[in-house]
């Protein structure tokens, strides 16, 4: 029996990328994505996408399309992230506050999941988060939900936990006040061996599994030794965050391609080349540019997006 894995990695602004195939795959399939999967999984901006694409409407059908999503982010992004000049004031704040108030996010996840709980999801989802008390990771999951009425969160809390990016938005606090969680991306930033491990825990064996795995972008930079070599910690902070996340995604890419047979797992990503790899810029022509890499990539992969489909179906 095939069981079929949709993950998709975060990367705020960048989420569009994923978004615009998605798009296309729905289209080649001709269902909703949560008729194609057996679990989604994401993280961050990617958990959005995955909660919303498994979200019922009351007659059980798919809520959202894949290009509803992407229609209602394309004009929400910037009521997430507000762009504006910033004198030195917001600057400072930048240092010693969160970067964003969540009031224009919450009101984004309100139109996008209402009051529909983790348990009301159409297929098995897993979205990480960081529970920050505990210090621990932390996986939502639908059969969590089920089993569990302490697990069965709004999918509006689930998905801000696992967008609370550290300096971006304060943490996600529990509406009792127990627990607080920050992004998922700290840890798995891209989830698709999360969600590996998830299915062999629900009895899926690699032989069972097809994975389809969707990047927010790699990072092109040409540092060499010289430019290097006495950096501290100001030069390496950003540097170093771009290195460590790309790591980690690479370092699951390895992984999966060597645990499964080829035919079995799909990963598509871009690579950034130029410059665009702020996951906070929400400003028109900057998503204009992320989209049009999103729809490049869906035209130079076409052929493993049409043989993704078929292996799927």
């Amino acid at each position: 029996m095939s069981y079929r894995i949709l993950s998709i990695d975060g990367g705020g602004v960048r989420g569009l990328i994923p978004g615009v195939v998605l798009c296309e795959i729905e289209k080649r399939m001709g269902k909703p994505l949560s008729d194609c999967f057996d679990l989604i999984a994401g993280t961050s901006a990617g958990g959005q996408i995955a909660l919303a694409m498994s979200r019922a409407a009351k007659d059980g059908s798919a809520f959202w399309s894949a290009d509803g999503i992407d229609e209602l982010y394309a004009r929400s992004f910037a009521t997430i992230f507000p762009f504006k000049k910033t004198g030195k004031l917001d600057l400072l704040r930048g240092v010693t506050h969160e970067k964003y108030s969540a009031d224009g996010f919450e009101s984004v996840l309100a139109e996008l999941f209402g009051d529909s709980l983790m348990s009301e999801s159409r297929v098995e989802v897993l979205i990480p988060a960081y529970e920050v008390e505990k210090g621990v990771p932390h996986f939502f999951t639908r059969s969590a939900a089920l089993e569990d009425p302490h697990e069965n969160h709004s999918m509006r809390f689930v998905a801000r936990s696992t967008s609370s990016a550290p300096t971006f938005f304060e943490p996600n606090q529990h509406h009792a006040g127990e627990r607080a969680y920050i992004d998922g991306a700290v840890f798995a930033n891209n989830p698709a061996m999360c969600a590996f491990a998830h299915a062999q825990s629900l009895g899926f064996d690699e032989d069972d599994m097809t994975v389809v795995s969707l990047g927010t972008g790699s990072i092109s930079k040409d540092l060499t030794y010289d430019d290097t070599k006495d950096w501290g910690l100001v030069k390496w902070a950003r540097p170093l965050f771009d290195i460590t996340s790309q790591a980690s995604n690479l370092s699951i890419d390895w992984q999966l391609s060597h645990i499964l047979r080829k035919a079995h797992y799909f990963r598509i990503t871009p690579i950034f080349k130029d410059g665009r790899s702020a996951i906070d810029d929400a400003r028109p022509e900057n998503m204009a540019a992320v989209r049009e890499i999103g729809l490049k990539m869906i035209e130079e992969n076409s052929a493993v997006i049409d043989q993704m489909c078929e292996r799927i179906s």
